[in-house]
């Protein structure tokens, strides 16, 4: 039986498809975008080189795939923050911990969430950054952030500094001048002295 047969008879209802997306995942993660091909993806899926084609219309359209799925990840540790605590400064400060955490448990998976065409996240990844914008408001609500700027201009203020934070990381670059440690100290750490909030045990 040929590798397209074995394709047809391996896979049913979209699995081969959920199967292209985290060998895709994989890749990623083991070697970047650089060494990154459909044809690899389909070799350690065990299909033919052709099968990809049949779910994705190019490389490209496979990594936004990978990217809606990193955005549902990212989703999913946010809203698990949320749920672990009520505290407007704690949730705060540990929603950047669990946003720097991800990019660094997950970094070819992170730096293709923000390199696809246009940039632009998916519903999920909207609903990802809704709920730090929701966290803001209620820090806001309970003065323990500045209330002067607008709830939107500050959200973007926090992500800007936490996802610059988490590319600097990344990179080496946040060590090479001081900054090092763990995810949750780096981002309590930058917020802290962003918005003036106490970090906790302080």
């Amino acid at each position: 039986m040929d590798s397209e047969r074995l394709a047809r008879t391996s896979y049913h209802h979209g699995a081969l498809r959920q199967a292209l997306i985290d060998g895709a995942r994989d890749i990623l993660a083991e070697l970047g975008h650089e060494q990154f091909s459909l044809n690899e993806v389909a070799r350690r899926a065990g299909v033919s080189t052709s099968a990809p084609y049949r779910h994705f219309r190019d490389r490209d359209e496979l990594l936004e795939a990978v990217a809606a799925d990193g955005y549902a990840t990212l989703y999913n540790c946010l809203h698990q923050v949320v749920l672990d605590t009520s505290d407007p400064a704690d949730r705060l400060l540990r929603l950047g911990g669990a946003y720097v955490r991800f990019a660094q448990e997950h970094p070819g998976l992170f730096m293709t969430m923000f390199r696809g065409p246009g940039g632009i996240p998916d519903e999920v990844g909207i609903k990802s950054y809704e709920i730090l914008q929701c966290a803001v408001v209620e820090a806001q609500r309970a003065e323990l952030v500045s209330t002067g700027p607008s709830p939107e201009l500050l959200t973007m203020s926090i992500w800007a500094a936490l996802h610059g934070l988490s590319v600097l990381s990344l990179r080496q670059l946040a060590a090479r001048f001081g900054m090092d440690g763990p995810p949750e100290e780096l981002a309590a750490g930058t917020l802290s002295a962003l918005l003036g909030l106490r970090e906790p045990g302080t």
